[in-house]
């Protein structure tokens, strides 16, 4: 008889002011209609919710990393077999990964939808179709998008817009052009960081910065290929102290949940779509405050891809991905979420 895996044990995986999301039994179970700054134990865990943000006035989902086109996953250049894939003759799995999430993100009536990078894994027209036909079909002028490195590397120039802004109810979106044909890592030249010092003059409500690469900085430097590189990071730094309106700048790249504030602002990186745990972040703009709530993929061949990939890399890529619950629920500009205690 062929043992089974122990059941993992249940996981929090975020909160908001009104839910909480859990991993329980190999699903994903969503609490709803929870009051705000409250106390909860779900499962052997204590949790509070987030404050309250007063009436919430528009919203905002985000994904990245969606890498239409990739056919294995977590390959090691140089070692031979890594990675792993779904069996021939089953969807790829970035289609599974990303119906599911444009599904379920579609599912909460979006304001906008921000796509901020890797939208194929090497520019192909085709992909780049596959992307269009799913994101677009499904959210259509709600959608903006912008290119990180895969969909540049073969030199493609597809979605380099420098600059796009939206205007919501409650908050003024940004996003920027990161990345550079032929490179891994990210850049800014000065007309995007003039336009940036612009957009934020120009308005009171608060000011949601998106882009691929993160932001490196002396307290949690990151390498030249996982971040905007020294210069124009130090430049985008300086534009952000500059205005107490640039609340926040929202990447991914990485491929992992994290959270830092410098000098008042919120530096945030945001787990990919195509692997574990199919991330999504959800942006409530509220009258009081606007908060980070992470959601992954719940459909049931997504949350199984999830979980095979969960253990990439001699099982560290769960942990990296996640990151802690601080690094995926919180008010921006405010505290994060947290547990209090586990009961075994």
């Amino acid at each position: 008889m062929t043992p089974t895996a122990p059941p993992r044990p249940a996981e929090l995986f975020s909160v908001g002011p009104t839910t909480a999301e859990l991993f329980i039994d190999g699903e994903v179970v969503v609490l709803e209609g929870l009051e705000p700054s409250s106390e909860h134990l779900v499962e052997g865990i204590a949790f509070s919710t987030l404050e309250d943000i007063g009436e919430v006035r528009s919203t905002i989902a985000t994904m990245n990393d969606v890498h239409f086109g990739e056919e294995v996953c977590g390959r090691v250049a140089g070692v031979e077999g890594s990675g792993i894939s779904l069996p021939a003759g089953q969807p790829p799995y970035p289609v599974v990964m990303n119906e599911a999430v444009v599904a379920e993100a579609a599912m909460t009536t979006p304001s906008l939808v921000v796509v901020k990078g890797d939208l194929t894994d090497e520019g192909r027209p085709s992909e780049i179709a596959a992307f269009r036909q799913l994101y677009r079909g499904t959210f259509g002028t709600r959608l903006l998008y912008v290119r990180g490195n895969h969909d540049c590397y073969e030199g493609s120039q597809y979605a380099d817009w420098p600059v796009q802004v939206s205007d919501l109810d409650g908050a003024r979106v940004v996003v920027l052009d990161t990345a550079r044909r032929f490179t891994v890592g990210g850049t800014l030249d000065a007309a995007q960081i003039d336009a940036v010092d612009a957009l934020a003059q120009s308005t009171t409500l608060p000011v949601l910065l998106f882009g691929h690469h993160p932001l490196s900085t002396p307290e949690h430097p990151l390498t030249p290929a996982n971040s905007i590189d020294e210069h124009a990071g130090a430049l985008l730094l300086e534009c952000l102290g500059r205005h107490d309106n640039l609340i926040a700048y929202l990447a991914g790249h990485t491929h992992r949940c994290r959270r830092q504030v410098h000098r008042g602002t919120d530096l945030i990186e945001v787990a990919c779509v195509k692997d574990f745990p199919g991330a999504w972040a959800q942006y409530l703009i509220g009258t009081k405050g606007i908060t980070q709530v992470l959601h992954r993929a719940r459909r049931p061949d997504a949350v199984a891809w999830a979980e095979q990939t969960r253990h990439l890399f001699d099982g560290y890529y769960g942990a990296y991905a996640l990151g802690e619950l601080s690094d995926r629920s919180f008010l921006l500009g405010g505290p994060t979420a947290s547990t209090t205690s586990r009961r075994g």
